[in-house]
């Protein structure tokens, strides 16, 4: 892999990185009180969905470190060794987690009583959205999960190569 499309990934990774803790210390926390002080009802779930926000950026970011790592290893040319499990394990993991979190979060908007400023509508698009996410995020963890499969099976092939050469 060219080592300038490395940097620039990397590059991008990194500030992707950068972003998600920015939105995990400051915007997070900040919408979460606007939404409380222009709605004073949604007091009591702000602790809740601000907590399953920031670790799902937390997710995110930990998908992001694995990459990172499987990028670093595109530079060097040793992808197809059996360390470099170790990112896609991580990815995977990561996206298992974030779809947890999903998950948890479309459970309490179903379980909870959820107060709407209006007709009841943004609660239902919430649940619909987390309904969505939480499928979306399975298919991605499949798919992530087939691709580490593929991984494995490349790594055991290029092994039994070193061993023929």
């Amino acid at each position: 892999m060219p080592r300038l499309l490395v940097v620039a990934l990397q590059t991008v990774v990194a500030g992707a990185f950068l972003v998600g803790l920015y939105a995990q210390l400051v915007v997070i926390p900040t919408s979460a009180a606007d939404q409380v002080e222009l709605f004073p009802p949604y007091a009591p779930i702000r602790l809740p969905l601000v907590a399953a926000a920031i670790a799902f950026v937390a997710c995110g970011q930990l998908a992001l470190v694995g990459l990172g790592m499987l990028l670093r290893r595109a530079s060097r040319g040793t992808v197809f060794q059996p360390s470099a499990l170790t990112g896609a394990n991580v990815v995977v993991g990561a996206t298992a987690a974030a779809t947890v979190v999903t998950a948890a979060v479309f459970a309490y908007v179903t379980l909870a009583d959820i107060p709407s400023p209006s007709d009841g509508m943004e609660v239902i698009g919430l649940w619909l959205g987390t309904a969505a996410a939480v499928v979306a995020g399975t298919a991605a963890v499949l798919l992530l999960f087939a691709g580490r499969q593929l991984l494995v099976k490349a790594i055991g092939l290029r092994t039994e190569l070193d061993g023929v050469v």
